[in-house]
This record gives structure tokens, sequence and C-alpha cells, in this order.
């Protein structure tokens, strides 16, 4: 159910936070597959679990 709902945000600017964890991801969601979230940044892409995630911030 969770992965539909960020399936929705494809292609979109976002800000993710892991809280706790201390990790802030800024860029575009580009892929969601299982339980990780591959995110464009500007330092090239990268992986998220999204088991980790407290909260997304979407820029539209």
């Amino acid at each position: 159910m969770m992965n539909e709902l960020i399936k929705k945000y494809i292609r979109k600017s976002c800000k993710i936070s892991t809280g706790s964890f201390g990790t802030t991801i800024v860029g575009k969601i580009i892929d969601v597959n299982e339980n990780w979230i591959e995110v464009e940044t500007k330092k090239g892409n990268e992986l998220v679990n999204a088991e980790f995630i407290q909260n997304i911030k979407i820029n539209s």
C-alpha cells in the first residue's frame, strides 16, 4: 500500500527525511521497487529503504 502511494509522485521533486537516522535526501523520485525508492540527486542516484522514511515533502 505504501509503495502505491509513493509511486504517484514519480518524477516529482521531493525532500525525504529518515528522522532519527539523520538522513535527508533532496531530489526527484525516479522509481519505486518493493521497499526501495530511487532518487535522482545532485550527487547522483541514491536508494532509500522506504521502511526508514519518516517524512516525504513533495515540491511539485
